[in-house]
């Protein structure tokens, strides 16, 4: 067994926000869902708000997470990111 040190190495994390976007207009919306009871529903039902009010198109394949507890695995993100403009995610209970 190794142990690993989860100590941070600086205090200070150099993270940027998104580029906000200048509408949304005809957006590419991409769906992760943690797999969680209600997350599916959640999810859908505010895509389809996105779709009525903005017009755009909502990605017909929603990504479940295996682990609703971790990250996604890797290359999901950039994947999505990939065939979308946007990316909605929700925790459902």
């Amino acid at each position: 067994m190794q142990l690993e040190d989860p100590t941070a190495t600086s205090p200070i994390q150099n993270h940027q926000l998104a580029p906000r976007l200048r509408g949304l207009k005809g957006m590419r919306i991409g769906l992760l869902s943690n797999g969680k009871a209600n997350a599916r529903e959640l999810l859908l039902k505010t895509a389809a708000k996105f779709e009525q009010n903005d017009h755009c198109t909502v990605l017909e394949d929603m990504i479940f997470k295996t682990n609703a507890s971790a990250p996604a695995e890797e290359g999901v993100i950039s994947e999505l990111a990939a065939r979308s403009d946007l990316l909605l995610t929700a925790n459902g209970d």
